[in-house]
């Protein structure tokens, strides 16, 4: 049982002493045509469901209902209640919805492998390999080598010497050996396509495998626009580039310490962000203080992302641009069949199930989130877990006993590519929409809508 009452204002609803404790309540504020929701686990339908509710199975109606995030007590969820994910936004009658589970960490794309063979562990010898077409390796194995001892000193050469091939930028190479096949595997996860070439130039034959493409240094050919080879998003100024204001709180306490100090001026609609001390008081910023009364509203009125924007891509959809993608596969090295963009892959096998029913929501039905779903997913997330009460949808998460989605703690994939080496994600440390290396794992969390 409920009930349903309605008062003119905050202040009658406060005072109002008739309202039963024992019995769930929603309450409408006209004044503001605001629904306050009293009671232990109130369930409503989709078109009362908000920010940080719980999208449940109700085994009794047969189907997907809410129960409203401020009334969730997880330990007095009735058996007929399953929870299944929780609101992150809506879009006029589409409900965001974003999953229990944080998938693990994953490349967004595969990374590139190539295999050494021929050379002689018995005898010993010499290897040279030779890098971006101009640096050289040489790898020196004694007389009765094991597989693992060449590894190593191939491990030991990439990382030594004039250029550390080890680094990302340098083509992030390692390897491994293959006791199966008698070889040692090179596997390069960079984002320069230069730094990932490679060929034998002496005591080993160098093979590559059937599929010889390097996902991590090239266009899906899929996502992007007919010729078009970078992506980007729009500030609010109008600057387009590879980096916008995504998460408030994290964007102002990273950029009013770590904004850049002029040495020019800096006029509305740069793409430079200063810092706080630079704002209040550098010659170069008067422009700056003469349109906006304080940091703050400088750095959300000019590099915010725009939102809702119609530019770049904050237009990509994902659970298109997850379908394009996300079951895709080639064969690696070893002969075995891996998806070629392993996080749009995850994002497709998350399902949940309830048992006896049909859901919708099973696998297939998630996706990686575009730009825009992942702008909102962590635009208003709060940075601590002493914070989460504020915060709806990371109230939520905590209370099923789930792990939560602050805004600092880990970057978010996207399905939004950037350019060859590069793909959008949500980036922690800033608190912004960001292309980001490709060859870099980071987590995944899928999203669906209703």
């Amino acid at each position: 049982m409920s009930q349903v009452n309605k008062y003119a204002d905050r202040a009658a609803y406060a005072s109002d002493t008739n309202r039963l404790s024992t019995l769930s309540a929603v309450s409408l504020i006209a004044s503001g045509n605001e629904l306050i929701y009293d009671g232990v686990n109130v369930v409503v339908g989709k078109d009362a469901a908000a920010a940080g509710d719980c999208a449940v199975y109700d085994k009794t109606a047969g189907a997907i209902r809410f129960v409203k995030g401020e009334t969730l007590s997880a330990a007095q969820l009735p058996e007929s209640l399953t929870p299944l994910a929780v609101v992150y936004a809506r879009q006029g009658d589409k409900v965001l919805i974003v999953s229990l589970d944080n998938s693990t960490i994953f490349l967004w794309a595969a990374s590139y492998e190539v295999a050494l063979s021929g050379f002689d562990l018995p005898a010993g010898g010499t290897i040279v390999l030779k890098f971006a077409d101009t640096y050289e390796k040489t790898i020196t194995y004694t007389a009765g080598a094991t597989l693992s001892d060449l590894a190593a000193a191939v491990n030991t050469a990439l990382r030594t010497g004039e250029v550390n091939l080890y680094i990302t930028d340098r083509g992030g190479w390692s390897a491994a050996a293959d006791e199966a096949t008698g070889r040692v595997v090179l596997t390069s996860n960079g984002y320069a396509k230069s730094w990932t070439t490679v060929e034998a130039v002496s005591g080993a034959t160098l093979t590559t495998r059937t599929d010889d493409t390097n996902y991590q240094v090239a266009l899906t050919g899929l996502l992007l626009d007919e010729g078009q080879t970078v992506e980007y998003v729009r500030r609010k100024n109008g600057v387009s580039g590879t980096r916008a204001g995504m998460n408030s709180e994290m964007f102002l306490q990273y950029y009013s310490a770590n904004g850049t100090v002029p040495t020019s001026n800096v006029p509305l609609g740069s793409a430079t962000i200063v810092n706080q001390a630079s704002f209040e008081g550098s010659q170069f910023c008067a422009e700056l203080r003469a349109t906006y009364p304080d940091y703050a509203s400088y750095l959300f009125g000019e590099h915010m992302a725009q939102y809702p924007s119609a530019y770049g891509a904050m237009l990509r959809d994902g659970r298109t641009n997850t379908a394009k993608i996300g079951r895709l596969r080639f064969t690696d090295i070893y002969g075995q069949s891996k998806p070629c963009y392993p996080a749009a892959a995850a994002a497709l096998e998350y399902g949940v199930a309830v048992e006896g029913a049909t859901t919708g929501l099973e696998a297939g039905a998630w996706w990686l989130p575009s730009a825009e779903e992942v702008y909102l997913l962590m635009r208003d997330r709060v940075l601590t877990a002493d914070d989460v009460e504020r915060d709806p949808v990371n109230r939520t998460l905590s209370r099923l006993g789930k792990a939560t989605l602050l805004a600092n703690a880990s970057s978010y994939w996207t399905s939004c590519e950037g350019d060859l080496g590069s793909a959008f994600i949500s980036y922690r440390s800033e608190g912004i929409l960001f292309s980001y290396v490709k060859c870099i794992t980071q987590h995944v969390w899928p999203v669906s809508a209703l």
